[in-house]
């Protein structure tokens, strides 16, 4: 039994790791979705509908993820930081 338990946390692990990877690629990806109206073009009613059923993201997430970016947007090293280790690792850095 011990076994299969610790086979089926390694599973969840590495599934989640993978969902949070995809999810930060995603973050990354809704400026440009916001900017060109990509979700009115797909038939959603707007961004956060999108990002819901795409990517299963709420809309504090979307938000969150669309003021960073912006913040960042002329700041090539946070915007590289952001890439690659995610938003939250650039979020305190915006508010100084």
């Amino acid at each position: 039994m011990e076994k299969i338990d610790q086979e089926l946390h390694v599973k969840f692990q590495m599934y989640g790791k993978n969902a949070l990877q995809w999810r930060r690629k995603c973050e990354l990806l809704l400026p440009e979705i916001s900017k060109r109206e990509i979700w009115k073009k797909k038939g959603f009613n707007d961004i956060y509908e999108y990002a819901a059923k795409l990517a299963g993201m709420n809309q504090k997430m979307v938000d969150e993820a669309l003021r960073v970016l912006e913040k960042i947007e002329e700041m090539p090293l946070l915007k590289e930081i952001a890439e690659k280790k995610g938003l939250n690792r650039v979020k305190p850095l915006i508010s100084v």
